[in-house]
């Protein structure tokens, strides 16, 4: 049997105290709902790579087991920490047997909580991104009662996109979704919709009803990374951002990003209100672009790999990413090797990203994977195909 054991409560007890100091000045976050108590498995919403820390409140001091993606468990000192922390490694958009077994163990053995987030990633568009009908059957296999966290707020003051981190207001509600006895009698489908229905939300409405400002003179810096395409003029990778201002390079229309994060244009029209509606407009034209059926996406990359105790991936080839109708297919160098590497469109859920630098892959060969186009504002848009791809009908 896999054992996992849950966070030493001394330790834990330490580092969630500093966790929850940095909460209360830098997020001024704000508490409210269910305390939780184990065994209990915690679904929240994925707004920004520091949602970790407004979870640890539900149920401060006790110890959560967290699931961190695998690939920072090859980092030389984040890896130490991450396993002193008992936090389990999870390979990303991937079945892994292995992460499940020891979820299990930590919620019948130990009577542990469990943290996970069923986006899997950030989308970073200001609303939940896509929750896969797996999760719901992930729920009726634990049998433990499931608590949905909703957080909001972290998606404005520590945006994405944003190079710097900004005072912010963020709330996390914590409220018991299903009781152990509901998850064995209620059929998947009901449990899916549940779960979504809980933990839906929209910055932008938060931001309005709580009169929510986040000060900064460097809000929109970066904004290019995650936001590829001119409304104006249709071209992409024209964007450059400095200061609150977001400029196309082509046909010199500005944006000016506000206190309260909508957007004052220079045009006499107004395109979007919002980085969401931005984002939903980039999305349904590359939904439209997959949808002929000509599509193909190519790039020249460098090919990397993650190496234990190495802080990053270690780039080991170079080539020709192609993204069509038939799969994904890199052709080109592996460790000085000629190869080609091909992967069924079943076999990549969403590519993720790491803004303006690179697209990843999921684990597959005994390696996690990542791509850097060499333009590495692209890497937007092959996470954008990917997610067309995996939720297209």
């Amino acid at each position: 049997m896999t054992v996992q054991k849950k966070p030493n409560p001394v330790l834990f007890a330490i580092g969630s105290t500093f966790v929850q100091i940095r909460n209360r000045f830098v997020h001024r976050l704000k508490v409210s709902g269910d305390k939780v108590h184990g065994p209990a498995l915690i679904l929240a919403n994925h707004t920004s790579n520091e949602d970790y820390m407004f979870v640890s409140a539900t149920c401060w001091p006790r110890g959560i087991s967290f699931l961190v993606t695998y690939h920072f468990f090859t980092f030389r000192f984040l890896g130490k920490i991450l396993k002193m922390f008992r936090c389990i490694p999870k390979l990303q958009f991937a079945t892994d047997l292995d992460a499940i077994k020891k979820m299990k163990y930590i919620l019948e053995k130990e009577n542990g909580i469990v943290y996970m987030a069923p986006e899997g990633t950030v989308y970073a568009n200001g609303k939940l991104g896509y929750i896969s009908p797996a999760t719901a059957k992930l729920i009726k296999y634990f049998k433990v009662p499931v608590y949905a966290s909703k957080i909001q707020g972290a998606g404005l003051g520590n945006a994405k996109w944003s190079a710097h981190l900004h005072r912010d207001f963020v709330s996390i509600d914590t409220h018991l979704l299903f009781t152990a006895e509901q998850t064995k009698s209620l059929k998947p489908d009901t449990i899916l919709k549940k779960t979504i229905e809980a933990l839906t939300y929209n910055e932008f409405d938060y931001q309005k009803q709580n009169n929510i400002h986040i000060k900064g003179t460097d809000l929109a810096e970066g904004f290019e990374t995650m936001f590829y395409k001119c409304p104006v003029c249709d071209s992409e990778f024209t964007l450059k951002t400095y200061g609150n201002t977001v400029e196309c390079t082509k046909c010199g229309a500005k944006a000016h990003l506000g206190s309260d994060f909508r957007f004052r244009w220079s045009t006499k029209k107004r395109y979007f209100n919002n980085y969401i509606q931005w984002y939903d407009w980039q999305y349904s034209r590359i939904k439209k672009e997959w949808e002929k059926p000509d599509f193909s996406m190519q790039a020249e990359v460098d090919y990397a790999i993650d190496k234990p105790g190495i802080n990053n991936y270690v780039k080991v080839g170079h080539g020709t990413m192609t993204l069509d109708h038939n799969g994904w297919t890199y052709n080109g160098t592996f460790e000085g090797k000629e190869i080609e590497e091909h992967d069924d469109l079943a076999q990549v859920f969403l590519a993720t990203l790491k803004k303006g630098i690179h697209f990843e892959l999921p684990y597959r060969f005994g390696h996690c994977r990542a791509f850097y186009p060499s333009n590495g504002l692209e890497s937007m848009k092959w996470h954008l195909i990917s997610r067309a791809i995996s939720e297209r009908d």
